[in-house]
């Protein structure tokens, strides 16, 4: 839209002069305004597609990285954001595209990890027990922990802190010198490497071949550890940082007989009530703490099944189990899912017989179903939602 406007004025009116400039600069951006998109309204399209795609790709935020912001610089659009998933980012560019021909619009969401830190983007864990926080900061909550010898996929890095993605998928911020990180190439080394895994509840890799030698480190269940020679007493391992030291040879699993293991109820309950005693702690999942859910997917992973991570996602996991009659129609070592209601489960636990059942509240402990039982527990009772069997008969 084209407009002139032609000002006769005396040179000395200065006053005037700026009024006048101050009003044709007014009609020119009205005039400019008509042409102008909505940006409220195109913003809501905008979300409401991004929202679409979130519920499709990335629906559980523990899971997925996926924020998308509009933002406007004159009449250019830039849709910045960031997301772990590259369907996902192709899905919403192909809709926002379909949706808003008429809009300049400038796509600049990234993509994790590829766009963020590139090759070397795998780490394996160093340390015998790792936490992963909420943010980049040690003061943030602990939302789960993963042990030494397990790889990680690095999303980003920021702060000195890398987000990482678990083995089993769950996101977190661990501290960038936990790692050993590297290419895919690394990767492939340290998983074809001859490994050996600790399968003791907790000791200590020792410097020599005797327990009184100076420590290099503890070792908890589940770590991995190179294997460089297995002697009949004593086993020399390597942690992935490149430290050597001696652990003792029954203590120790070939990974692939470890990794061959396949569930069975009595196993999963023989190393359920090794942990009696062991204590609580929100987020962790070790034996040296547990939360309820950290506590089932340690057991079910000592013997061959990696479950999800939290208890609401767990109870996603096997077959259900009718509780009609209950308990008739439990068998040991089904889960049992508790909660307010059906949509909100917030604790879980392991079902024993007859009755009992182990979970990790305040400590890992026995409780029962039955009142006339001494460790009865009403309140349990009353919130039991639901028991799925993940091991196939």
């Amino acid at each position: 839209m084209a407009i002139r406007l032609v000002i006769v004025i005396d040179k000395e009116s200065m006053v005037l002069k700026r009024s006048l400039v101050l009003i044709m600069i007014g009609i020119v951006e009205w005039g400019l305004a008509q042409f102008a998109p909505d940006t409220s309204a195109v913003n809501a399209q905008i979300h409401s597609i991004a929202e679409g795609v979130r519920a499709k790709f990335c629906p559980d935020k523990r899971t997925a990285v996926w924020s998308m912001t509009p933002r406007w610089q004159g009449d250019v659009l830039f849709i910045e954001g960031e997301t772990s998933n590259a369907e996902a980012r192709e899905e919403f560019y192909g809709q926002v595209k379909a949706t808003l021909k008429e809009i300049n619009a400038k796509y600049q969401v990234v993509l994790m990890p590829e766009e963020t830190i590139g090759e070397n983007s795998y780490g394996i864990v160093i340390n015998s027990v790792e936490n992963l926080r909420s943010g980049t900061s040690v003061f943030k909550d602990l939302v789960t922990q993963t042990l030494r010898g397990l790889p990680v996929r690095i999303l980003k890095a920021e702060d000195d802190y890398f987000l990482v993605r678990t083995d089993d998928g769950y996101l977190g911020w661990v501290e960038d010198d936990r790692l050993q990180t590297g290419n895919a190439e690394f990767l492939r080394d340290w998983l074809n490497c001859e490994k050996v895994v600790y399968t003791a509840i907790e000791g200590m890799i020792y410097s020599a071949p005797r327990r009184k030698a100076r420590p290099v480190s503890d070792v908890v269940m589940g770590n991995r550890l190179k294997l460089i020679e297995r002697k009949r007493r004593w086993t020399k391992v390597a942690i992935p940082d490149g430290r050597e030291g001696f652990v003792h040879t029954r203590e120790l699993t070939a990974e692939k007989e470890y990794l061959a293991r396949r569930p069975e109820p009595v196993r999963i309950l023989e190393t359920a009530l090794m942990m009696l005693g062991r204590p609580y702690m929100w987020g962790a999942a070790s034996p040296k703490a547990f939360d309820c859910s950290g506590f089932t997917q340690s057991v079910f992973r000592q013997n061959g099944l990696l479950l999800l991570r939290d208890a609401s996602m767990q109870v996603t996991e096997g077959v259900a189990i009718d509780t009609a009659g209950f308990p008739l129609k439990l068998k040991p070592a089904d889960l049992l899912f508790f909660g307010r209601n059906s949509q909100r489960i917030t604790h879980v636990g392991l079902y024993i017989g007859d009755y009992q059942f182990i979970h990790c509240s305040g400590r890992v402990r026995i409780n029962s179903f039955n009142p006339e039982d001494e460790n009865y527990s009403a309140f349990l009772r009353r919130r039991l939602q639901a028991v799925r069997r993940v091991i196939n008969e």
